[in-house]
């Protein structure tokens, strides 16, 4: 009797060993003890993938809504043996893997392993905010042997267990967005640390900006005096205090550009590339009719289109190989088969939120505004927040 107890606790002690594992590389997708050449590294993928399949094995039957993300994942594999670029294949199609399975995988520990999930996702945010300060304060290499790569200079924040702070600030803000979505204990405090790190240790112009479109959706569907001035006080008084000490800020000075110069921004080689490639993407997706243009041919597409016109410029000596835009690589690459995946995500916020039709409002305009800008398609945090939201649909939760 006593080994068959034994067994069973080892079983269950496996068990959650793997769903911390998961956790693991999903919320901190960056780390890795060997490179492969990229920023988001596979474990999370592989692990996503495999759960995935027991799941399936054993009958497992995910929301409605989800099937729908599988039907890109799978027209990719089609697409994949006849890209020019292997590689860029390999990483766009583990790309569409993770937008259909890590929803699956998440809305499975949510409803099983809620308490596990949530004690992790607030050690997370501590996890990044001690990392990141100890770089801001002491040294800004620290733990980076973890990345691949760390791309950090003069004016621009930390990047804690991230290679840039855009893509901490992107983290952050995705968190935040689970935190206001799930039914967690003192979640306004690890929003405002959240925000924090967005703030005074990322310095991310791209987080901010996120948090500026949001508080613009907000005075406008949602507005509240109150929260209205305390978000406009918190920013103001945040660049205040950087401008004070002096800070080489790069986010202060694109502020700065908006306010004074707005046309001035496009000449920042940055953001004119980002535009561009948001722009030429959409505008491939539409030339083609909606078919698919497969992988790798958004290079030669850009080379092309960019002689055409005089308000995108190609900033570096080659033309870009990947399309920093979740959207844009989406309908570029898969054509309307694409539009399967924001179609999917607006249905899973109206489940979550359809009592509220403000709120549905707010963050289905939100989510489909940011999701075109360069946030990667490998980044396992959208998926948990689809699985957040769809978790909320079957449940009350008062967030």
């Amino acid at each position: 009797m006593n080994k068959i107890t034994e067994k069973i606790k080892l079983s269950i002690g496996k068990g959650r060993i793997f769903y911390l594992l998961i956790l693991l590389v999903s919320f901190f997708p960056y780390i890795t003890p060997v490179s492969f050449g990229t920023d988001i590294q596979p474990w999370s993928i592989l692990t996503v993938t495999t759960f995935s399949m027991l799941l399936f094995y054993n009958g497992y039957r995910p929301p409605k809504v989800i099937v729908y993300l599988l039907i890109p994942t799978v027209f990719s594999i089609f697409l994949f043996p006849v890209g020019d670029n292997q590689f860029s294949s390999i990483r766009s199609v583990a790309g569409y893997f993770t937008i259909s399975l890590t929803p699956i995988v998440f809305y499975y520990m949510l409803k099983r392993h809620y308490d596990l999930t949530i004690i992790f996702l607030k050690f997370t945010v501590i996890a990044y905010l001690i990392v990141g300060f100890v770089q801001i304060v002491f040294d800004m290499n620290f733990l980076s042997f973890l990345l691949n790569r760390v791309s950090t200079f003069g004016g621009r924040g930390s990047t804690s267990l991230s290679p840039e702070p855009t893509f901490y600030g992107i983290i952050c803000l995705f968190l935040i967005l689970l935190f206001l979505t799930l039914d967690v204990k003192n979640k306004s405090l690890f929003i405002y640390l959240l925000l924090l790190q967005i703030l005074f240790i990322a310095q991310s112009s791209m987080a901010i900006l996120f948090l500026l479109i949001f508080g613009a959706y907000y005075s406008i569907l949602k507005f509240n005096a109150k929260i209205f001035l305390l978000l406009i006080v918190t920013l103001f008084l945040g660049m205040v205090i950087l401008n004070f000490y002096n800070y080489d800020i790069r986010a202060l000075h694109l502020l700065s550009q908006l306010i004074t110069h707005p046309e001035s921004l496009m000449s920042d080689d940055s953001i004119n590339t980002r535009m561009g490639i948001i722009y030429f993407s959409i505008k491939g997706f539409i030339d083609g009719y909606g078919m698919p243009n497969g992988f790798g041919a958004f290079s030669d597409y850009w080379t092309i289109e960019i002689l055409k016109q005089n308000i995108f410029v190609q900033v570096y000596g080659t033309p870009p190989v990947r399309i920093m835009s979740f959207y844009g690589s989406i309908l570029f690459e898969l054509g309307v088969i694409g539009l399967l995946i924001p179609i999917s995500y607006s249905i899973i916020i109206f489940k979550a939120y359809k009592k509220n039709i403000k709120d549905f409002l707010l963050f289905f305009f939100f989510l489909n505004t940011i999701l075109f800008t360069a946030i990667p398609l490998s980044l396992p945090l959208v998926g948990v927040y689809m699985a957040a939201l769809l978790y909320r649909s079957d449940n009350s939760v008062n967030a």
